[in-house]
């Protein structure tokens, strides 16, 4: 694959890069070399968590059309690879020789505790799972309602764990005209999905909203696509 972003843009703080974050020293975490211009994660690939440790990498989506939207550059101590989903809807490609370590999910929920920056960016990869997930339903006219509407839940869930809010409560501030056109379904197919999902046992309603009784169950439904 091409370079999306060309390491000379970077060359004049380049030195910089060289410097190993101190953490990598003491993390135990087993260190991960990437080459300058190779993909560290692309969309669809599992979900893993990274840290930089040495180098830059470049984090842009690249969308359906072939364009190409540069969203962060991550540098020594920067964890990327953020969302909740299980698969990325990113990609992550190295400026320059780079040494990234596995973040595991006590680590980023320990960061999250701890660094507010991390968890704006957070909330902004969770906004940007909205927007793929959009793309896919779109292409991918086939996958059932029921799958498009599970993994819109499972984002909406992920998206108030990182603002603080209960993850399993999906507020009924969202009205159902929102959610069909964020999933560009009609009013009768999110009612009927929304039935099938509560039949399978994954939600309920109640007085504050839907809530996510069975997670499992909802991953599964939505890996259905």
């Amino acid at each position: 694959m091409a370079t999306m972003c060309r390491s000379e843009e970077f060359m004049d703080v380049r030195g910089g890069f060289e410097k190993l974050n101190p953490g990598a020293l003491h993390s135990g975490n087993v260190l991960q070399s990437v080459a300058t211009g190779a993909i560290l994660f692309q969309a669809g690939d599992e979900r893993t968590l990274y840290r930089v440790e040495r180098g830059a990498i470049c984090h842009y989506v690249l969308w359906a059309d072939g364009r190409h939207e540069v969203i962060e550059f991550a540098f020594p101590g920067d964890i990327i690879g953020l969302g909740h989903l299980d698969i990325h809807s990113t990609t992550g490609q190295a400026m320059v020789d780079t040494v990234v370590s596995v973040v595991s999910e006590d680590e980023l929920k320990d960061a999250l505790d701890h660094d507010d920056r991390l968890s704006f960016r957070m909330t902004a990869a969770v906004e940007r799972e909205f927007d793929y997930l959009r793309e896919q339903t779109v292409r991918q006219a086939s996958i059932t309602p029921t799958a498009r509407v599970a993994n819109l839940l499972l984002a909406l869930s992920g998206l108030n764990v990182s603002e603080g809010r209960n993850g399993t409560l999906i507020s009924d501030d969202l009205t159902a005209g929102f959610v069909a056109e964020r999933l560009d379904m009609s009013i009768e197919n999110l009612s009927a999905a929304l039935l099938n999902l509560k039949i399978q046992g994954a939600v309920r309603d109640t007085p504050r909203g839907l809530e996510i009784v069975d997670m499992p169950i909802l991953h599964r439904l939505a890996d259905a696509a």
